[in-house]
């Protein structure tokens, strides 16, 4: 039986997943890779690090598998988009790398601003920008580390510069040039767009292109040692984690709708054309097939919950995953509307990418009293986060039939009923919590010629666990609590301007207590 490997690198965990031909999960490893910050506001890591901890899960998928290396047909990654992993022409790393969360570059990103160069970077990419995408970055590395360019080579995401270790060969693909970000219409790097930023300087160091879905090398043998994957074994090309996810939860037609419910809550939907709207916000990805995906994200996804149950403690499961079904017994013993009390959920350092940017907005809880409690607040976690994604796919234009859950909340089914209340949409959780190294699990197949297209792929591999129906008291029910929530993020969005004038006059170290 031949079976295939997916690799799913986030930004906190490096999974390995070997799946077989009906898309079962027959093993797997996981490692937590750990953020390094050097200062306030950066993230970065040590790629020997990375690339160590997932050499360990894929040794740990294979033998959790009970399968040799040999057995593998193929191999696909995916990965967080955007930061900068850059390495020399012998493909050693020449810093530690930058990953998308890091806030450095957000002075460039005023600067830009400020030369209102925002909105020809839209029209030439589709994406909204953010300081942690790598085009930002570059600029900032040239004004801060002004000698790295002269060793640079290549300029590679997190994916690349996994099957860089894995197959000794650099390229990157379309989804993730598009987060760079590239020119959406040519599906390619951008001269007018690099110069436009500041960062022409760098354009030799972009990595050729290739489609996700072709065999982009194999596995040297120093990998096969460090691995345990057979020498030779083809690795395709893969994707961003963004895309991947809608790959592998089967959604890759014109107007299906995926929400990840994971670190960002990302909101997307596949599109047959490289559509703008609404202008100026979010992000355009190329996917495989001549598709795209629209994506409004609220950055501040699961990691809202983390932070909660980090601070105030929660129930784990024995893998250390949060015990989402006592963290929903939890939620559901409190009404809908958590007694009032509502999440304006903008966490993130960053602020807001969607539905409107601003780089000042906070989060803030509203309608707490004396007799608020732990459960009410995790109550308007679980809401907020529903309402933030109705908030995006609101702003986005054409209706959904439905909507795909998937990430870590999906595995909640208070949560997943929740969304389908909130949306107003029938909910479809799938059965497996994996799907980003499922989506390149199966390019990997398909390359490979274990499926004949990724459409037989799809139907073979991809199953619906449950079905999340609205319920129409509830929906009612949350329309008022919905304008609620509105009207609370209209409201703090213009505290937060202030606030960040305080934070800013106040000084960097020491001042009176």
């Amino acid at each position: 039986m031949a079976f295939v490997l997916g690799i799913d690198k986030g930004t906190s965990v490096v999974k390995a997943v070997v799946f077989d031909a009906e898309g079962q999960v027959r093993g797997r490893g996981e490692e937590r890779v750990a953020a390094l910050v050097p200062r306030p506001g950066w993230h970065e890591e040590d790629p020997a690090d990375t690339w160590a901890a997932c050499c360990r899960t894929i040794r740990a998928a294979l033998a959790d598998a009970g399968i040799g290396g040999g057995d593998i047909a193929g191999v696909g990654i995916a990965a967080h988009m955007g930061g900068a992993w850059i390495v020399d022409a012998r493909g050693r790393p020449l810093r530690n790398a930058v990953c998308w969360p890091d806030e450095r570059a957000q002075g460039d990103l005023a600067d830009l601003q400020e030369a209102d160069r925002l909105d020809a970077a839209f029209a030439i990419s589709g994406n909204g920008l953010m300081p942690g995408i790598t085009l930002l970055i570059l600029r900032w590395l040239s004004r801060h580390e002004p000698e790295l360019r002269a060793e640079a080579a290549a300029v590679l995401s997190a994916k690349d510069y996994l099957r860089l270790r894995l197959t000794g060969d650099v390229a990157t693909d379309p989804s993730d040039v598009s987060f760079m970000p590239g020119d959406i219409d040519r599906r390619s790097h951008s001269a007018e767009l690099m110069a436009l930023m500041g960062v022409e300087d760098w354009a030799a160091t972009m990595p050729p292109i290739l489609p996700s879905d072709v065999i982009a090398g194999a596995v040297t043998a120093e990998a096969a040692t460090a691995t345990g994957l057979a020498e030779g074994t083809p690795v395709v090309t893969g994707l961003g984690d963004a895309v991947a996810n809608l790959i592998g939860a089967g959604r890759s037609a014109p107007g299906d709708a995926v929400t990840v419910l994971g670190t960002s809550c990302l909101n997307s939907t596949v599109l047959d054309a490289p559509g703008r709207a609404p202008d100026g916000l979010g992000f355009l990805f190329a996917m495989p097939g001549a598709r795209y995906v629209r994506i409004l994200p609220n950055t501040s996804g699961t990691i809202t919950l983390d932070w909660f149950l980090d601070r105030f403690g929660g129930p784990k499961r024995p893998d250390g995953a949060w015990d989402f079904d006592a963290l929903g017994a939890e939620v559901a013993a409190v009404r809908r509307g958590a007694e009032g009390v509502v999440l304006v959920p903008y966490l993130n350092p960053a602020g807001v990418l969607a539905p409107f940017y601003d780089p000042r907005a906070r989060g803030a809880f509203f309608g707490m009293s004396s007799q608020t409690g732990r459960a009410h607040l995790l109550r308007a976690i679980f809401e907020a986060l529903a309402y933030s994604t109705r908030d995006c796919f609101a702003a986005m234009p054409g209706t959904r039939a439905s909507l795909t859950l998937t990430g870590g909340g999906a595995r909640s089914p208070v949560w997943a009923q929740m969304f389908a209340d909130i949306c107003g949409l029938p909910v479809q959780v799938c059965t497996t919590d994996q799907t980003g190294a499922l989506g390149v699990g199966l390019l990997a197949g398909v390359a490979t010629g274990l499926w004949p297209d990724l459409a037989t792929a799809q139907a073979r591999a991809v199953s619906i666990a449950a079905t999340y129906d609205p319920d129409p008291v509830a929906v009612a029910d949350y329309e008022g609590w919905f304008g609620l929530y509105r009207d609370c993020r209209d409201v703090y969005r213009g505290l937060s301007e202030a606030r960040s004038g305080l934070v800013a006059a106040v000084p960097a170290e020491g001042g009176a207590p």
